[in-house]
């Protein structure tokens, strides 16, 4: 209830600073001395607007470029070459105060409003209300507040959508792909922590995504199925990821097949990325994990509810190496049920599976 009165509050109160101040649209700078790109959104949502920050960088190659990325989740702009600084973003009133205070201060004469909460566009209207670009196809509650609003009408791909807005900003021209870029050191210490079996061929199985769609994941019996399957077929070690939010269905899952290693809950987001960037490949849902190993080029198998066509989150990149398998269902149910991913079988995931290991070799 709280929560709903102050997003109500904010915004209608920027409703009435939007007609006392309104933002005038002037034309953006050609070589732009400061870039703010906001990004606060979770992690796939970042990876789709890694190639929208690297056109920005190389448009204005002498800008400096900060992502204002959340808190909990930066490290998807800190492994992005194109970014200078990545400063954290948190919903509390303090953390919006010192982030305005700075940037008031410091302030750039170029402000992207990619895939965002709400809460920022009042924030990035502050900062500099001239000169903020934002595209509408996700939300157009706050559009009056953006100096230019861009709506994308000719394409719902999630990595296209931002880039457009990028170009728009004065970005060059870069493939659609994301950006995730493991370091060296972040391999060797993978290497040290699991020293006793990372050399070893594994296939990295991830093992759900949040608890809010949870409606997408897959049924833990068809995993417990699979990798048996897998094991007796194959000389690969399977590794079980996800987040804690996973624990109890990765659990499940080592109970039924103890031959599998359990990660869940154990890594962090770097971790897992050096885990794919070394794996022979991931076989997930459709989640943030999907996404990174499309960004790091693991080959990956993954599974797709139906309301959420794989077209549009799929690479563009005809040398990625992924196989997509999507829901149907005749009649769609609404709201979603947490048994609808049982409708892509076991059998059609083994032949992905093997099709996919076959042309990894």
């Amino acid at each position: 209830m709280w929560n709903r009165f102050i997003q109500v509050t904010t915004f209608w109160a920027s409703k009435l600073l939007a007609r006392l101040l309104p933002p005038h649209p002037q034309p953006l700078p050609g070589q732009a001395r400061l870039i703010l790109v906001f990004s606060t959104t979770g992690l796939g949502d970042g990876l789709f607007d890694s190639a929208a920050i690297c056109s920005l960088k190389l448009g204005h190659p002498a800008a400096k470029l900060i992502v204002c990325a959340h808190r909990t989740r930066q490290s998807v702009a800190l492994h992005n070459p194109c970014v200078d600084e990545v400063v954290p973003f948190g919903k509390s009133p303090v953390r919006q105060l010192r982030l305005l205070w700075r940037f008031r201060r410091e302030r750039p004469d170029l402000v992207v409003v990619l895939h965002v909460n709400e809460e920022v566009y009042p924030l990035a209207y502050w900062i500099n209300r001239d000169a903020v670009v934002t595209f509408t196809n996700l939300s157009e509650r706050y559009s009056f507040l953006a100096a230019h609003p861009v709506k994308v009408r000719d394409t719902q791909h999630a990595v296209v959508l931002p880039l457009k807005v990028a170009q728009y900003a004065g970005g060059s021209a870069v493939p659609p792909r994301m950006v995730y870029e493991v370091k060296a050191d972040e391999l060797a210490a993978i290497r040290v922590r699991f020293a006793n079996w990372i050399d070893h061929p594994y296939v990295v199985f991830q093992t759900g995504g949040g608890r809010t769609l949870f409606w997408r994941d897959w049924p833990v019996e068809h995993y417990v199925t699979l990798i048996r399957w897998f094991s007796d077929r194959f000389a690969h070690k399977v590794i079980l990821t996800g987040g804690v939010e996973n624990v109890e269905r990765a659990s499940a899952m080592e109970r039924a097949c103890p031959e599998v290693i359990n990660l869940a809950g154990k890594t962090t987001l770097t971790e897992t990325a050096a885990l794919l960037h070394l794996a022979k490949m991931l076989l997930t849902t459709d989640t943030g994990i999907m996404h990174l190993g499309f960004a790091i080029g693991c080959p990956v198998v993954c599974l797709f509810h139906d309301l959420y066509p794989a077209t549009d989150y799929c690479p563009l990149d005809k040398s990625a190496r992924y196989v997509a398998l999507q829901l149907t269902r005749s009649h769609p149910q609404q709201p979603p049920s947490a048994r609808d991913m049982e409708g892509i079988s076991c059998d059609e995931v083994k032949h992905a599976i093997v099709a996919m290991l076959e042309c990894s070799r």
